[in-house]
């Protein structure tokens, strides 16, 4: 199965993150959850309850599993990490976010969360799907991006593994050929 992969800076200390901590109250982000692809859509609504950004000394350990340990480091830090919100697709049971970065800058803010198993697994359920693909895509991860004007954007890699890129950042594999794509977000405090 192709896999879409995504360069994204999400981990390692990068300074531009410089551990905001704009999101101290808790908040609330709902949208609506869109794939497509050859054979049909599917959408349904997504909700994010974000109590907080994960604190620094949690951030670091996340981090530092990553760069030294790979993907399965990482898995064990994130799963032992507090939860610091949830994310509920299509009014189901709620999955532990227990990874939220956060950076702000003068385009607007980003949030990075990672839940610590995944989501969907976005065409595994289909007649004759390898399910033994599914190994070792055991998180799913958000990206919300606000601009300077409060218009919300998103993404969602409901099956992912992340993996360090070499150059201090991290590359997003996705089970799915595309990620899930994000819209109509509001965002209220909670």
């Amino acid at each position: 199965m192709p896999i879409a992969m995504l360069m994204i800076v999400l981990l390692l200390g990068v300074p531009a993150w410089a551990g905001a901590q704009a999101a101290s109250q808790p908040e609330m982000f709902t949208g609506t959850a869109q794939v497509k692809n050859a054979t049909g859509a599917v959408s349904g609504r997504l909700e994010v309850r974000l109590r907080r950004v994960t604190p620094e000394f949690d951030r670091k350990a996340v981090d530092t599993a990553l760069k030294e340990g790979g993907y399965p480091r990482f898995l064990i830090a994130i799963r032992t990490a507090p939860e610091v919100g949830q994310l509920v697709l299509g009014g189901g049971a709620p999955f532990s976010i227990r990874y939220a970065r956060e950076r702000v800058d003068a385009t607007g803010r980003r949030l990075i969360l990672v839940t610590d198993k995944p989501v969907y697994f976005v065409g595994g359920g289909r007649a004759g799907a390898d399910v033994t693909a599914r190994k070792g895509f055991e998180v799913a991860v958000i990206e919300i991006l606000i601009d300077g004007k409060g218009a919300a954007s998103g993404s969602l890699a409901a099956a992912a593994r992340v993996r360090p890129d070499g150059d201090g950042g991290a590359v997003l594999d996705d089970f799915a050929e595309q990620l899930i794509t994000i819209t109509n977000i509001a965002r209220k405090p909670s």
